[in-house]
């Protein structure tokens, strides 16, 4: 009350300067909460979406539906030493997979190693993509098999399935050892540097070679080395 009498005692200057003061006050107010109350909208700012996002998922892992397994093949893997044909996988889901797998060749049936290609080699029981590939880039660098025994030769190649597998006229490509050079010699798996070189040192020595039997005398060509060489060389 005596701030009341105060103001109407004041000067009527003084008395305009305070209405003025409080109208700008009173107006500031009504624009800070009109301006608060346009900024409250239906819209979800990104914190709130992920909020509800994630209050959702988490809903819906504790709903009861019922279960339901899924069978997915990702991937058909060929094992080499034990082959499965399907038994990891469930009866209803067998059938769908089984084309994948290549057919296996029955015991009693055979291959003929220098005529089958990565294909026929893998219905080998045993033989999967690594090997097929191995037996046939083995048999080019040898210039064609001559006996199956040569797969021995073939490091970690499974031996049970040497019984599906056959040498049917064996033809080999032959290396002419008067005329091939050091170096051409050596690609032959059966020839090594040292085996070469003495190749071409008993040419330049001695002539041309009528035989393997000229090589005997070498500490290079034992005769276990002689009788492998055998079937790959010619001399005219």
């Amino acid at each position: 009350m005596a701030f009341l009498r105060e103001v109407f005692y004041m000067r009527k200057s003084d008395r305009k300067i305070i209405l003025a003061l409080l109208v700008v006050i009173v107006v500031a107010l009504g624009v800070i909460f009109l301006a608060g109350g346009g900024n409250e909208t239906n819209e979800l700012l990104p914190a709130d979406t992920l909020s509800q996002t994630r209050m959702h998922r988490d809903s819906f892992r504790h709903k009861s539906y019922p279960q339901r397994t899924v069978y997915v093949r990702t991937k058909v893997v060929y094992r080499d030493t034990a082959y499965l044909r399907g038994k990891a996988l469930p009866d209803t889901g067998h059938d769908s997979a089984v084309t994948h797998y290549q057919v296996k060749i029955k015991p009693g049936e055979h291959i003929d190693l220098n005529t089958a290609d990565t294909i026929m080699l893998k219905t080998v029981p045993g033989i999967g993509s690594y090997f097929a590939r191995k037996v046939v880039q083995y048999g080019e660098r040898l210039g064609g098999y001559v006996s199956i025994d040569q797969l021995d030769e073939i490091e970690g190649f499974p031996l049970d399935a040497k019984e599906y597998l056959v040498v049917a006229n064996p033809s080999p490509h032959k290396l002419n050892l008067n005329r091939l050079s050091l170096n051409e010699l050596k690609k032959h798996p059966y020839l090594n540097f040292y085996q070469a070189r003495e190749i071409t040192d008993y040419r330049r020595l001695h002539g041309p070679l009528k035989s393997l039997s000229d090589l005997r005398l070498s500490k290079d060509f034992p005769p276990d080395a002689i009788a492998r060489l055998q079937p790959y060389v010619e001399f005219e």
